[in-house]
């Protein structure tokens, strides 16, 4: 038998599996890092984040990572279990800093997935806007509630948000990252059911 085979390596981006071309769990990660890093660096360059201020572009990034990733999280695999692995540390050092409305939201994001099948309501194209604008608003609510200790008026928002707006385009350009590398526009397209 010939072992100098044409089939990809084991962890190359694309799998032998995917022969269509479709981009497996790693070049996800690879297309939200970059993706992530892209936001960051037009973040820095636009003022909104300060270029010292690599926490703030290290969770950008892995803002976009989770969201590339995101679309995938209803199917049951090895990645699925790291991810959730990470997520569960996220979670722990949100409740430890108290960042109970943040951690709620990441929570809920992780269960969302599960509620249809693979490829459904997260592969939809304005599903990014939709789902991110829902929750973001919502996180700025509770933000708004407790910031003013009072009820929440559209006046303050623009002032809450100042400081977020770079973290909701990471979140939609992380998610169009995955759906863009599924080939769910016209851009790389692909087989409908390839997963």
């Amino acid at each position: 038998m010939d072992r100098t085979s044409t089939r990809p390596a084991a962890n190359s981006i694309i799998s032998k599996k995917n022969e269509l071309g479709i981009v497996n769990f790693k070049g996800h990660v690879l297309g939200g890092v970059v993706a992530g890093t892209g936001v960051a660096i037009g973040a820095v360059s636009s003022g909104a984040v300060a270029p010292d201020d690599l926490a703030t572009q290290a969770a950008v990034v892995g803002t976009a990572l989770f969201f590339s990733l995101f679309p995938d999280l209803d199917t049951a695999s090895v990645a699925q279990r790291w991810f959730f692995r990470g997520v569960f540390c996220v979670l722990l050092y949100l409740g430890w800093t108290e960042h109970y409305e943040l951690a709620t939201i990441v929570g809920i994001l992780c269960v969302l997935p599960l509620l249809d099948h693979h490829r459904g309501w997260t592969h939809w194209k304005i599903s990014p806007f939709i789902t991110v604008g829902v929750l973001g608003t919502s996180y700025e609510y509770w933000r708004a509630r407790q910031a003013f200790l009072g009820e929440f008026t559209w006046d303050n928002v623009p002032a809450l948000l100042e400081g977020h707006v770079v973290f909701f385009i990471a979140c939609i350009v992380g998610w169009y990252t995955h759906l863009l590398l599924d080939g769910c526009f016209k851009v790389f397209p692909t087989s409908q059911d390839h997963h």
